[in-house]
């Protein structure tokens, strides 16, 4: 069996984009649920030293701030996540165009 040069490439080149890929997509589920879930967890009512900014004693005292923080975290994640699917939706179409049927 001869190896080709192109075949390499080409083969290299797909396993670089389906790492970056699942790179990509981590980085959004870690911006969605990073946002979500700590985003909440900042509102709970808590023992803390001093009252938030809304008056009374929050997991987090800086509350309303970090909670739109991490909601507008969780809004960008989103965001870059209906991005991705309308660029895979438009190469999946390219794709079965161009396959001969």
């Amino acid at each position: 069996m001869e190896i080709n040069i192109n075949s390499i490439k080409k083969y290299s080149q797909k396993i670089i984009k389906s790492i970056l890929f699942l790179l990509y997509i981590s980085f959004i589920g870690s911006l969605i649920f990073g946002g979500i879930i700590p985003g909440i967890m900042t509102l709970i009512p808590d023992e803390a030293s001093k009252p938030c900014y809304l008056g009374y004693y929050a997991h987090c005292s800086f509350t309303p701030y970090s909670t739109l923080i991490l909601f507008a975290m969780a809004i960008i994640g989103t965001v870059l996540l209906l991005k991705l699917i309308k660029y895979v939706r438009r190469q999946y179409n390219k794709f079965k165009e161009a396959k001969p049927t």
